[in-house]
């Protein structure tokens, strides 16, 4: 339980929660939960022929692609409401290609359809090399595919609902061929995580993930000319695999996926509501699960790489998820325990999304070009309390059964990167405004500079406690492709808050907080790539040069002289216990300790220290 008397968020002292208080909901707190606890209908068993044969789905045609034609296309818009479209198809047809309506007028009186260019895949480059790279994947697997399906839906697709299973399996059944490689590839390659979960696998040989991974990139490539949802799952299920060499993410290479994947999505109208559309209810169910994850993937890489979102609000009209949205989950197929995890699992999804949008807010109002500028600390303290108290509500919601104390019976519990990727547009919120306090114009107020700080130790201290107490089975479940980012991202707060320390006791108490990070980190890496990936870049990268004179030191401390501040990270620390700021004496903001020492890169060689 958290304290029930935490101040509100815009108090000096705001308690980070680690556990979600009982209570009155904010209205937009409780809109959200009532959406996600809303039960849909079970649809009726769906037969393998509508899913194998059915031609009227726009965006999985099994031989054909389609692409929109978009508003400042040659296609005059209005010249398409006088087409003679066939009335049970909805498209008109020409001897190379097809024009299919999908919807008839636009919302908002807007007076002419929404039409996409559909051609037969033979018409494409590369299309001879489909049943080969299909059969290569298969053959790099072979006879563990259908296993390795099943790892699928038991540890990805409940918590990353990306596919419509019963399409898929529906489809695999009849044949591997019927699935196009690159979603079959980026399923297998996916489950290959965890291979030793299943008890015939365990004893077996593992297939060659490198060799698969290759094989993969080169379906995904060949797919562009032919898209299809399929090519937009496959690149967002491939972006959360973990990378083949942890000390190498190629990044680049990652961020231009992510374009390519959003590129294609605009293609297919992934940024549009399909709501109204002449599409089969399934497909509009997948596009919308798919657009949000698409959504995700731009806003949390352009965070993680620093680079700039790609999809903007005035050419996003995809609504909200519902539980409706996710019905094919809701199939009285599944056991008891499967639809429970799928029903977490779906839950978990959304508030994901909602957590993004906040995220979205903070990118666009602190990390663009142009509010880079603006180092008022004041001001930019001002203007984070709507966005403090909206993450506040967030973690508000979040349900008991999406808790970090839950365990599973068995299973593995997939809760960690929901409560972490809170830590991280929380600490990136926070790390842009101190890091004004150590540019100019100086702050003239030293109580924000108190406020700001404090809040700033509570969630370090909330963040770490939360990692050190990662279970075996939440540390081995499926975890979002920023978690690398987020286990670096901490420790380069610990780091900031280090080098902008007010007073000495402060100073020392984040430099024992540091070397203690590091070292767990150090001593999990060998059973967490993502921690492995964070040390690997702490120690590498983001403070490479400054060990010495941050007096970074993974060795066991020869004595018991380690502050007692470090014994629980549980505990709240009150930012006054810091004692005066002795090292920023008569220093109003606008403060960099290594700034203060009159660093020059000689001193970094010669190994200075405090």
């Amino acid at each position: 339980m958290a304290d029930p008397n935490a101040p509100t968020v815009a108090s000096a002292t705001l308690r980070v929660l680690t556990t979600p208080p009982k209570g009155r909901r904010k209205k937009v707190v409780s809109q959200l939960q009532n959406m996600a606890r809303k039960t849909a209908t079970p649809k009726a068993a769906t037969e393998a022929s509508d899913f194998v044969y059915d031609r009227s789905t726009l965006g999985l045609a099994q031989t054909r692609f389609s692409e929109l034609y978009g508003l400042g296309s040659d296609m005059e818009p209005i010249l398409m409401r006088h087409r003679p479209y066939n009335p049970s198809t909805q498209e008109f047809s020409l001897d190379t290609h097809a024009i299919r309506r999908v919807l008839q007028t636009h919302p908002d009186c807007v007076g002419y359809p929404l039409t996409f260019h559909m051609v037969s895949d033979e018409k494409a480059l590369e299309f001879d090399v489909t049943r080969s790279q299909v059969d290569s994947i298969e053959a790099c697997v072979r006879p563990h595919g259908p296993s390795l399906v099943e790892l699928f839906w038991r540890h990805v697709q409940p918590c990353y609902p990306l596919l419509h299973k019963d399409f898929f399996v529906q489809n695999y059944r009849e044949s591997y061929r019927q699935i196009h490689p690159a979603i079959l590839g980026a399923v297998y390659l996916s489950a290959l995580r965890w291979w030793s979960y299943d008890p015939e696998l365990s004893i077996c040989p593992a297939p060659d993930a490198g060799s698969l991974r290759k094989m993969l990139h080169q379906a995904i490539s060949s797919s562009y000319h032919r898209p299809k949802l399929s090519s937009i799952q496959a690149i967002l299920l491939l972006l959360q695999c973990q990378p083949e060499d942890p000390l190498n993410p190629d990044h680049t290479y990652a961020w231009g996926l992510t374009c390519q994947a959003l590129a294609i999505g605009q293609c297919l109208g992934l940024n549009l509501d399909p709501s109204d559309w002449y599409i089969p209810q399934w497909e509009k169910n997948v596009r919308k699960r798919l657009s949000w994850a698409l959504y995700m993937q731009d806003r949390w890489s352009a965070l993680a790489y620093g680079r700039p979102v790609h999809l903007h609000h005035e050419d996003w009209t995809v609504g909200e998820l519902s539980s409706e949205d996710f019905d094919d989950f809701d199939n009285s197929g599944l056991d008891e325990e499967r639809r429970s995890l799928a029903a977490t699992g779906k839950l978990q999804f959304q508030l994901m999304v909602r957590l993004t949008q906040i995220l979205s807010s903070v990118i666009s109002s602190f990390y663009t070009a142009r509010t880079s500028f603006d180092q008022d600390t004041v001001s930019l303290y001002q203007r984070s309390q709507p966005l403090l108290e909206e993450l506040q509500e967030w973690y508000q919601a979040i349900p008991l059964s999406l808790q970090m104390n839950i365990t599973y019976q068995r299973k593995l519990c997939f809760h960690g990167y929901l409560h972490f990727s809170y830590y991280g547009v929380l600490i990136n919120l926070l790390r842009r405004l101190i890091r004004s306090t150590a540019l100019p114009p100086s702050c003239p107020e030293s109580q924000v500079l108190l406020d700001l700080r404090q809040l700033a130790l509570q969630t370090a201290q909330s963040a770490i406690s939360f990692v050190m107490q990662l279970r075996s089975d939440q540390l081995e479940a499926f975890w979002y492709f920023t978690s690398p980012y987020l286990f670096s991202l901490l420790g380069s707060f610990i780091t900031l808050l280090l080098v902008t320390s007010l007073s000495s006791q402060e100073r020392s108490f984040w430099q024992e907080t540091l070397n203690s990070y590091l070292w767990y980190l150090r001593t999990m890496s060998k059973s967490s790539e993502p921690m492995r990936y964070a040390v690997n870049r702490l120690e590498g990268a983001i403070l490479r040069g400054l060990e010495h004179t941050l007096a970074v030191n993974l060795n066991e401390p020869l004595d018991d002289s380690v502050s007692p501040m470090m014994a629980d990270f549980t505990k709240t620390l009150e930012y006054a216990d810091f004692g005066d700021w002795d090292i920023a004496a008569n220093v109003n903001g606008a403060f960099d300790l290594l700034g203060a020492m009159g660093l020059n890169p000689d001193v970094f060689v010669t190994g200075s220290t405090f």
